[in-house]
């Protein structure tokens, strides 16, 4: 950006950033490489502690881009809000700084906030990455009333992912600030600007989410069980408190509220696997069993095979059998 240039972009690209040396000119490149040229991209390390702030440096001067480093680590939720004081941009995108974008991820969205100006927020399809392993995530139609889109996502027809989604910047913050105990604050903003009115999908794959990696650290990955399990109940009695205002019509009222069960259950069970791909041990999963036991009862029998996956194999197996149904469901 020119140090007099005083308009406001149409779009702000923010990659919050902490430890990922390897990864974060990745997310850089391809903020820098979108064929739309109203935008700018703040780029934030987080109190880096290895060779973050060098690689940061290579892209100092570069065109339409802000580079912010922070001397002290805040926790993430802080730093998110931070962030979207920061932002100039009429909207908002988050990426990760392990996640990328595809070229024309930027013209996409805003032709769709162009054609349909009423929307809340606009979300693509994107490739759901789990190791060498790339899963096309479920999409919506190109509109849909907010309600639709969030019991179509408690049913499973719908992987949205931050990095793949548009808001406006300023409902971001009469939404927010997002709590600071929240593990997910992406879930706590679109959860509830969705129900603000129509919901714009471009269903092309034109961003990329890493779900898991080899040796990956992401924060959501490593959370206790027990802590992931409260705060995603906290955002599903939010999706199912506003299809129950709303009423969806994809879906009776008895259906979303048992596929909000299977939702939770399914997300905790996910977090005993991720738990133990990061090292977790087995007998502290164990422990983790008793008091997530009533979210986890929601699920059916297919959700028990999942945890008795997680406490039983060899990481290296267990690795693989999640790899391999990701390869699998790609080639559906």
């Amino acid at each position: 950006m020119n140090a007099g240039e005083s308009k406001s972009p149409r779009l702000t690209i923010v990659i919050p950033t902490l430890n990922r040396a390897s990864l974060v000119g990745r997310a850089i490149d391809s903020a820098l490489a979108q064929t739309y040229p109203d935008l700018e991209i703040i780029v934030s390390n987080n109190g880096s502690t290895d060779g973050t702030r060098g690689v940061l440096e290579r892209y100092e001067g570069a065109p339409r881009t802000r580079i912010i480093h922070r001397e002290e680590t805040v926790p993430p939720s802080t730093h998110g809000n931070l962030l979207i004081q920061e932002a100039r941009g009429e909207l908002y995108l988050g990426l990760s700084d392990d996640d990328w974008l595809e070229p024309e991820f930027a013209s996409q969205v805003i032709d769709m906030y162009d054609r349909h100006p009423g929307i809340a927020f606009v979300w693509t399809g994107c490739l759901m990455h789990y190791a060498d392993a790339a899963m096309p995530a479920a999409t919506g139609p190109e509109v849909e009333s907010g309600i639709d889109f969030l019991a179509g996502f408690l049913a499973g027809s719908r992987n949205i992912c931050w990095c793949a989604c548009v808001t406006r910047r300023e409902d971001l913050k009469r939404v927010g600030p997002q709590p600071l105990d929240a593990i997910c604050g992406d879930m706590f903003y679109w959860t509830k600007i969705a129900p603000l009115g129509e919901v714009g999908c471009v269903a092309r794959p034109i961003s990329n989410y890493v779900v898991y990696r080899d040796g990956g650290d992401n924060e959501a990955g490593g959370t206790d069980v027990l802590r992931w399990a409260q705060d995603t109940a906290r955002w599903v009695r939010d999706i199912l408190a506003a299809c129950e205002r709303g009423r969806a019509s994809l879906y009776s009222p008895e259906q979303v509220r048992r596929h909000a069960g299977r939702f939770l259950a399914r997300s905790v069970a996910n977090q005993f696997v991720w738990n133990r791909l990061r090292g977790t041990n087995r007998l502290d999963l164990v422990k983790s069993i008793p008091p997530t036991l009533p979210y986890l009862t929601g699920g059916g029998f297919g959700i028990w095979l999942r945890l008795l996956a997680a406490l039983v194999l060899p990481r290296s197996l267990l690795r693989n059998r999640v790899v391999a149904m990701a390869r699998a469901n790609s080639r559906r």
